[in-house]
């Protein structure tokens, strides 16, 4: 049979979203023709009769009251059996190992008759100790169970509402069974995992509600184009609409996920160039700080005054170093390679620890420790670990599982320096008041996210699983978002956050809809122009640039602005008009002269391009830029001594391509054919002979102007291509 596809489930939930039902039918039927599965055939045929009189009735203009009911449920149920195609599809085509996993537990449950409730009750009775292998056996069998449980019946809610309140599952066991409920509801859905979700988040329990609030906030996203179908999904979002901090709360959740937009980056700019500049400074470092006895000596030393001149030689990688330690305190997920490669250990081959809270009693992260000597105190070092508010749960997992693997001297060094780093961010804690109930949910946000980040990216399964942070993640645009934040100032923060960051469509997708009011209105419309310069939308940068000049005098910054938009739209005399303006407050800036000198040049105005472009080697003498139009702008104004000066000076200077043609022109306006050929062979050499033909065509009216031959110049090209034989 042809698969159905993750593709044709989407494009039928479009339509039923889009309430194109008719089209949902046919597709939906071919698919439901090429298995054999009455008890889906039946269910389609009478959501397929049910539409048929649905619509009859209405064009024969019977009036139905409950017409609105039924046509959401025919939506529902067509959602569900669309759901049911793709469930089969996938158990009787994947040979992903999640699959293969599924298969197993199907059969397993309807051997052996297991439940939801059945498991509950075991892990409560395995034994009272959280840390008995017995205990978390059952949590790890519990977990995949909710995991890759498709529906959720009457009993299974009843049960985890239970509970979500109850004293016997440690906050930890908790944690976990959120995150079960929360990936089961993303791999399939159910508004009974919905209610789930919410009674955690209900039953207020720090660290566990703030994980069912990010699974609702995930579900929301993922769900957003069928939700409306749900009214009581809904009653339960407006409900807490009402709570203490929801949409701070819902805020720094959002902000999170836009900041993990970025880890790839952060990454790839850690890996690529601040280890390969820290690995080259190694012996230098070692030299100048005393590496070898930082242990015994300088832990307790302020700045060592040493630092920056170690870093004469790379002044870029102090600064790189600098902004790696700002994002680490802005939530930037800074550790996602260091770590990645610490994944493989046991511990994370059951798929609920990538998703355990990191407490200092857990029997792992104590037996990785109990190699130490005794003069080291394991329990405050755990303590402080567990206090971290800058390492997501995972890492601190990982680092305490490398650190049995290390050799004992090397072991000793990095705990010590653990143990110092951590007791200096338990300060800033203290003093900056980071432990107060807002900012402690905010860091648990930060680092449940991270770890979520770490699980779709790097968990063993993580090709068979659709990956949440793959896809836009613009919350604020659900009916989530809708309902619980009506602050136009959130809006703005997370304008601010995709602007800073550098994902400029998404913050021209916000502000564009946004009503500028009051004082920001100038800076608003500012940020909305120079995200759709960002984007090479010039004629809406300008137009918005333009907006922002009308509400009080422009700066300087909005002046060139608006200039270079002008000059990206070929609107030379306008441009120079700003430039021209922006000159009068900066005289000595060699980018405004040089962008006077531009429109001059492109309206051919050679003189005046000259005097800039000399006013800008004036202040820049060594700038070899500068020196290109100026050769030019004189070849043109038939100064030819000048011009030859300075394309001499550009062949010093690892000359282009075009570098060795014009100063061919030059020389063959001056009668020196056969160096001007030679100038045009050598570029030929550097980039064939179609750009030196091109040139010479284009160029063909300023060498005419210049006395050339108009049989000479046709001439020539022969000539060249004749030498290339």
């Amino acid at each position: 049979m042809n698969q159905y596809t993750d593709t044709d489930y989407r494009l039928i939930c479009d339509y039923i979203s889009e309430k194109k039902l008719s089209d949902a039918f046919l597709l939906t039927e071919k698919y439901i023709n090429k298995i054999n599965k009455p008890e889906i055939r039946r269910s389609f045929e009478k959501q397929r009769e049910t539409y048929h009189y649905l619509l009859e009735y209405t064009f024969k203009g019977i009036n139905d009251p409950e017409k609105p009911l039924i046509y959401k449920n025919i939506q529902k149920s067509l959602l569900e059996i669309s759901e049911k195609l793709k469930d089969f599809s996938y158990l009787k085509d994947s040979t992903s190992k999640l699959a293969s996993e599924k298969r197993m537990l199907d059969a397993e449950i309807v051997k052996q008759k297991i439940t939801i409730k059945e498991e509950i009750e075991n892990l409560l009775t395995s034994s009272k100790d959280p840390e008995s292998n017995s205990r978390k056996k059952n949590i790890y069998k519990l977990f995949f169970l909710l995991w890759l449980t498709d529906k959720f019946s009457e009993s299974d809610n009843n049960i985890l509402k239970k509970y979500a309140r109850s004293k016997k599952l440690h906050f930890h066991e908790k944690s976990v069974l959120v995150s079960a409920i929360t990936l089961s509801l993303l791999r399939r859905f159910d508004k009974r995992k919905f209610h789930v979700l919410f009674n955690f988040y209900d039953a207020d329990e720090e660290n566990v509600w703030n994980r069912a609030l990010v699974g609702i906030v995930m579900a929301f996203y993922r769900y957003d184009k069928r939700i409306y179908l749900y009214d009581d999904i809904i009653a339960r979002l407006r409900l807490i609409s009402e709570d203490d901090n929801i949409k701070l709360h819902i805020e720094n959740i959002i902000l999170q996920f836009i900041r993990s937009k970025e880890t790839e980056k952060i990454s790839k700019k850690l890996r690529d160039e601040i280890i390969p500049e820290m690995e080259k400074f190694r012996p230098k470092i070692q030299d100048k700080l005393n590496l070898d006895e930082i242990i015994s000596d300088s832990l307790g030393e302020d700045k060592n005054p040493d630092w920056e001149e170690i870093f004469d030689d790379a002044p870029d990688l102090l600064n790189k170093m600098a902004d790696f330690s700002k994002l680490q305190l802005e939530g930037s997920d800074v550790f996602m390679s260091a770590f990645a490669g610490f994944k493989n250990f046991p511990f994370f081959r059951e798929t609920a620890n990538w998703f355990m809270p990191f407490y200092s009693e857990n029997n792992e992260v104590n037996n990785s420790f109990a190699e130490l000597k005794d003069d080291f105190d394991t329990e405050a070092f755990t303590k402080g670990l567990e206090r971290s508010v800058f390492i997501c749960n995972s890492d601190k997992y990982s680092f305490c599982m490398n650190v049995r693997m290390m050799p004992e001297a090397q072991r000793g060094m990095i705990l010590e320096l653990f143990k110092a780093e951590m007791e200096q961010m338990k300060e800033i804690s203290d003093e900056d008041e980071i432990l107060n109930k807002n900012k402690n949910d905010k860091h648990i946000f930060t680092r449940y996210l991270q770890d979520f980040y770490r699980f779709y990216k790097l968990h063993p399964m993580h090709n068979d699983i659709e990956d949440f942070f793959a896809g836009d993640l613009d919350i604020h645009n659900t009916k989530l978002f809708e309902i619980l934040i009506k602050n136009k100032s959130v809006s703005e923060k997370i304008a601010e956050l995709y602007f800073k960051k550098g994902f400029f469509e998404e913050a021209v997708g916000i502000l564009s809809k946004m009503k500028f009011k009051g004082k920001k209105v100038q800076k608003n419309y500012e940020k909305l122009g120079f995200a759709f310069q960002k984007l090479n939308d010039y004629e809406k940068a300008l137009d918005n640039y333009k907006k922002a000049e009308l509400y009080s005098d422009p700066s300087l910054w909005l002046i060139k602005k608006i200039a270079f938009c002008y000059r990206k739209m070929y609107d030379f005399e306008n441009a120079l008009k700003y430039y021209q303006r922006a000159e009068l407050e900066q005289e000595d800036n060699i980018h405004i002269q040089a962008n006077i000198g531009h429109c001059y040049l492109s309206m051919g105005d050679y003189e005046n391009a000259l005097k800039k472009y000399f006013k800008v080697e004036y202040y820049e003498p060594d700038n070899v830029k500068a020196m290109r139009p100026i050769a030019w702008c004189s070849f043109i104004s038939g100064n030819f001594e000048t011009s030859e000066k300075y394309y001499k000076k550009l062949l010093d200077n690892k000359p282009t391509a075009y570098d060795f043609i014009n100063f061919g022109h030059v020389l063959f306006c001056k009668g020196e054919k056969m160096k001007a050929v030679d100038m045009y062979m050598k570029a030929v050499n550097i980039s064939g002979i179609e750009p030196v033909e091109e040139s010479i065509l284009e160029d063909k009216n300023h060498l005419l102007k210049h006395g050339s031959e108009n049989t000479d110049i046709d001439l020539l090209i022969d000539y060249i291509k004749s030498k290339m034989i």
